[in-house]
């Protein structure tokens, strides 16, 4: 199996706790399949800033085990280019408040675990957008998590 280099928002890292919901276990299980299988999961400082704010408990400790295994490498985003002025506003909003994700992820190997959907949503709007949409890989632990991580 291939180790990948990948973006995880930080919605899975705050859902990933240690209770029985669905969600939480979700998340849960797909940072605990990330670690195990080797993958690594792409660090920028922005990423890494909302995380911090955000973490739940488990998160913390996950995340001080991927630092000690080296699984936390620091990368340098490049910058999205799209006609933002061909969005509308609530897209430009998404992708706004999400575009360190696909920025890190174009220069790793285009994939994105989130729960959000909204930057997907916005994107398909213009055909730039729908291009970056073809590009990354989004997995959403809710859905398809540990199963997705497991065949990278």
């Amino acid at each position: 199996m291939k180790s990948r280099l990948v973006v995880v928002d930080t919605s899975v890292v705050r859902a990933a706790g240690e209770t029985n919901h669905p969600v939480s276990s979700a998340c849960r299980n797909c940072l605990k399949a990330i670690l195990i299988i080797c993958h690594r999961v792409a660090r920028t400082d922005p990423i890494y800033e909302e995380w911090k704010r955000h973490m739940s408990k488990f998160s913390l400790k996950w995340r001080a085990t991927m630092v000690a295994k080296r699984k936390l490498p620091n990368v340098t985003p490049v910058p999205l280019s799209l006609r933002w002025e061909a969005y509308s506003d609530t897209a430009k909003a998404a992708i706004e408040k999400d575009r360190g994700l696909i920025e890190a992820a174009l220069v790793t190997d285009c994939i994105i675990i989130t729960l959000d959907d909204r930057l997907q949503d916005a994107l398909k709007e213009r055909p730039d957008g729908q291009e970056l949409l073809r590009r990354i890989q989004w997995i959403n632990p809710r859905n398809n998590g540990v199963a997705v991580i497991q065949k990278l």
